[in-house]
Parts: structure tokens; sequence; C-alpha cells
């Protein structure tokens, strides 16, 4: 079980994010425009970890590939991440995470940094349960170890889905394979919008989401530098279990 602390606010100071993110995507419901949910292609139990694949092609820009996690009950664990052309070379810095150390999360209750070469986005309501950077030995909330190597990304976001991203330069008209290794920890079948898994591939983050990570100019919104300011993806999380 896990549960959320929560900073208190003012109700004017609420209202005014309320009134700023109208159009921003609610708790319960991913951003639009992903290109793979896990739901639609595994329905049932994930136990051990298993590789999915999906692909997109090139606009000829930067794509900005995300891997999105809500797992209300317990955690999700992800390694091994590919974004190839052509078998091409992996376009990904640190597909493993094991340049990373423990915790990292894009300073995310912490002032560690994002793992090499990733970075990360919410949705402005979740505030528990983060994914991060997790160790064998160390693993945050994951029942599981790194699926190989000594790291993974072990997540667990509660309100919303969060995600960690990185950006590719694609070639027009190029198909770009995607592949990664996943397991859950819950023993219960994938359930939307409980728990789910999402990956998107676009020109920016998906709209309704805030950057947390390296900062990615043309999704830096105003609504974004405000909560930001306000602190609203800056709150303690404990994990019971």
């Amino acid at each position: 079980m896990k549960f959320a602390f929560r900073g208190i606010f003012s109700v004017a100071m609420l209202s005014a994010v309320a009134i700023a993110l109208a159009p921003s995507v609610s708790a319960q419901l991913p951003p639009p425009g992903f290109i793979f949910e896990l739901d639609t292609v595994h329905p049932g139990v994930l136990s051990t970890y298993t590789q999915f694949t999906t692909s997109f092609v090139g606009d000829g820009n930067t794509e900005f590939v995300s891997f999105a996690f809500r797992e209300v009950p317990a955690f999700f664990a992800f390694d091994d991440a590919v974004v190839s052309t052509g078998g091409g070379p992996n376009l990904l810095a640190d597909p493993g995470f094991e340049s990373a150390s423990f915790g990292q999360n894009c300073n995310h209750n912490n002032a560690l940094g994002c793992p090499p070469g990733w970075s990360a986005w919410i949705q402005p309501i979740d505030v528990s349960a983060i994914g991060q950077v997790a160790v064998n030995g160390n693993t945050y909330g994951c029942n599981v170890n790194a699926h190989s190597g000594t790291a993974f990304w072990c997540d667990g976001s509660v309100e919303g889905y969060d995600a960690i991203y990185q950006g590719i330069a694609t070639t027009l008209g190029a198909t770009y394979n995607i592949s990664f290794w996943l397991q859950d920890d819950s023993g219960s079948a994938m359930n939307n919008p409980a728990i789910d898994m999402f990956v998107y591939a676009g020109d920016h983050i998906p709209v309704g989401t805030v950057n947390i990570g390296t900062p990615e100019p043309a999704t830096l919104t105003l609504i974004g530098g405000g909560l930001l300011a306000l602190g609203l993806i800056s709150r303690r999380r404990k994990t019971v279990k």
C-alpha cells in the first residue's frame, strides 16, 4: 500500500492552479498520443520480465521517446530499452541504467539528478511513488532485480502517469523499432487505469505533462514553470509493504 503526504496550499492558490491546468489530462487517463499500451497487448498478469516491441516512423525532427507508468498498488520494473533502425545500434544512452546511481529520478525529492542520458516528465497531479533508479539489493518498491546487469527503473506512480524519455534525432521516413523488458510485481492483471504502461514518440513530450528533468525548451511552459515554483512536484512519498 502506498501513501502520499501532501503539502497544504491556500484555497486561492489551489484554485489558480486548477484553472491553469483545466486542459490537462485527469489522473486516470494517460496523456494522448501514445503508440503502445500495455493493457492492449498484454492484459494478463506480468509476473516475469517480458520483452515488448513497438515502432514509429521518423519525421526528420527530434522525436522524444517516452516510457510512462502508473501502478497504483505496486511497482513496474523496466530495463534494457532499445531504439534502433535498420538493424543499427541502440540510439538510447545508458539503456539499462548501469551508469546511474540508486535513487536518481530527475531531482524529485532529492538532488541526485537524472539518470545519465535520460530526462523525465509527470502529469502535474502525480505526487507519490515517482519512478527512480533501483539496483539489485536496493530495489526501491520493486520486488525484483534488474533484467540484466545491476540497475533498472522501478516505478509505482499513483495519481497520474510519470515517464522517462530521451530525444532521438530521426531521418524522415525511417522506421524506428523500440523494445524493452518489463515486469509488474502486483500479481494482478493489467487494468487501465490502475495498472498500465505506455510508450510515446513525438516532436514534444505529451500534452498535459510537465518536464522535471533536463530542460526541453519547447515543453517548459509557463504552467510547468509555475508548478515547479509552487513545489507541487516535490513532495514526500512513503511506501508501506
